[in-house]
């Protein structure tokens, strides 16, 4: 009997998957399965009985039914963006031309694709269930229900991800034409998280889980959120939850919107694989030329503060790369969203402190992926510098110059408006705060940029760029801590007599051995 096609690409997928840990792929079927058991068995239960009474009177409240809305929501959204994320961060054609040269229809490799990853959401799947029927058992309910709720779950899952799988499928090949779409794939994939991240503020501090013990509130996100399928089995869940042991006392309810639910999972693999024609279409990649245009005002501002003269050119040059990169003002996107974010959903009029701590933490980020791409273009462009007399230390000027034109207004704009928002503010502690954070960030950039030259990081999916994006925020968060706990200053003192220093002190030193490293590449 011959093995279907789909079940090879599946095969191929899976093992793609499981490359990193070759060793013990025989075995991590049955290690994953052991350490489910034991967390479904064991550790949830455990969990759920310290918090039972407060998870009982959840389930029957009036705001039970937005809140599992809401949650099942954020889930499948996420289930959404995950496979495409992943494919946009990367978009690339060739192995896709391998796979269609194959006689294989379109269907069996969007079906395989599927499959393949599957047993890897499964593991997060089977956390989330796991955890809802552990808190749900203790409520009564019989095993038609248990069963149900389960099926529930599986099928808002995977009816995400196969919907996911199906939009990744048609964007790699979308954007995977051109270069420049390529780019954009790689902007987009790093956005998309972001309206899932600003409702996941509101729930934790924006107030939205409170508000929705309010009636009028809680109807208006069941009127909205219920006509989304993954709101179809919370209002199940929560007939359940309210009629425990008791399936016929919401029988026709339980009918409608879990039939519907399955409906809609059938109907997504239908039209997936209608799709999968257009999803697999490839067509050569094309090469547009761009024509240059003088430059406009920016530009020329740019070459004015870099001095003028070759500086000057070779700073607006490093500039212009900088910014054709989408990638690299998604990354400016995203920061600014999620500071954006937490002004408005986690500070609070009465400790304005906060605001700065959160900045402390997210303008480093910031300025670690702007400085990022002094080596994500690649050792060739390092080379070059390198060989030009005096174009090490110049190139290292640029790029810091450049960092500082990008991430100091930027800072300032946020941290300015940040302040304003405080009630009471003075004039002087609206330009001390600014001043201050400015300078903050300014030593930043110069940190990030020797520690990217002493640590290269020529992908933004290795393990050095990662790592880097990790170091930079954390190092001043420590510093902060002990800083705090040693010196026992209030926060602004903290940060004017401690933190400025020190960040310029490390700052001057990495971007001193970072270019001696540069000068020294092999």
């Amino acid at each position: 009997m011959p093995v279907p096609k789909w079940f090879v690409v599946a095969r191929n997928e899976y093992l793609i998957r499981t490359s990193k840990i070759r060793k013990i792929r025989p075995y991590f079927p049955f290690l994953v399965i052991g350490l489910l058991t034991i967390y479904v068995a064991f550790i949830t239960p455990a969990f759920v009985n310290l918090f039972i009474d407060e998870f009982i009177a959840f389930f029957l409240s009036q705001a039970a039914v937005a809140v599992v809305e809401i949650i099942l929501f954020l889930i499948f959204f996420y289930f959404i963006i995950i496979p495409i994320s992943n494919t946009l961060k990367e978009v690339q054609t060739e192995q896709q031309e391998i796979v269609l040269a194959a006689p294989i229809k379109p269907s069996d490799i969007l079906l395989g694709e599927f499959l393949g990853v599957m047993p890897f959401y499964a593991i997060a799947a089977i956390v989330i269930i796991g955890l809802f029927t552990a808190v749900l058992n203790p409520l009564g309910l019989d095993m038609v229900q248990i069963g149900m709720i389960i099926i529930i779950f599986i099928v808002t899952f995977f009816s995400a991800l196969w919907i996911g799988t199906v939009i990744a499928a048609i964007l790699r090949t979308k954007f995977g034409k051109t270069a420049r779409g390529k780019d954009i794939g790689k902007a987009l994939s790093l956005i998309i998280a972001l309206p899932a991240i600003g409702l996941m503020y509101a729930i934790i501090g924006g107030g939205l889980l409170e508000a929705l013990a309010d009636p009028g509130t809680s109807g208006m996100v069941e009127a909205i959120l219920g006509l989304l399928p993954s709101s179809w089995g919370a209002e199940v869940i929560i007939s359940f939850a309210s009629n425990p042991g008791n399936i016929t006392a919401v029988g026709f309810e339980t009918l409608t919107r879990f039939g519907g639910l399955v409906a809609f999972f059938v109907a997504t693999l239908w039209l997936g694989a209608k799709a999968a024609n257009r999803a697999y279409s490839l067509e050569p990649t094309t090469f547009i030329s761009s024509r240059a245009k003088p430059d406009g005002v920016f530009y020329k501002t740019i070459k004015y503060l870099g001095g003028g003269g070759s500086f000057g050119t070779l700073l607006v040059s490093t500039f212009k790369g900088y910014s054709r990169r989408l990638q690299n003002l998604s990354y400016i996107a995203y920061v600014v969203g999620l500071l954006v974010l937490v002004t408005v959903f986690f500070m609070q009029p009465d400790y304005p402190e906060d605001a700065t701590i959160m900045g402390m933490f997210l303008f480093p980020i910031l300025a670690a992926f702007v400085a990022s791409d002094v080596t994500l273009r690649g050792k060739d462009t390092l080379f070059i510098y390198r060989k030009t007399p005096s174009g090490v230390g110049r190139f290292v000027k640029a790029r810091l110059v450049q960092g500082w034109i990008v991430v100091v207004p930027i800072t300032g704009a946020i941290t300015a408006v940040s302040t304003i928002l405080i009630p009471q503010t003075t004039f002087i502690s609206l330009l001390t705060n600014t001043g201050i954070m400015m300078l903050f960030v300014a030593a930043n950039v110069a940190f990030a940029l020797g520690l990217f030259l002493l640590n290269p990081a020529f992908s933004d999916k290795s393990g050095n760029f990662i790592f880097n994006i990790f170091i930079v925020p954390n190092v001043w968060l420590g510093i902060f801590i002990i800083s705090i706990l040693v010196f026992d200053l209030p926060l602004l003192d903290s940060l004017f007599y401690v933190m400025i220093p020190l960040s310029w002190l490390l700052g001057i030193v990495f971007l001193y051995l970072g270019k001696r490293k540069l000068s020294r590449i092999e």
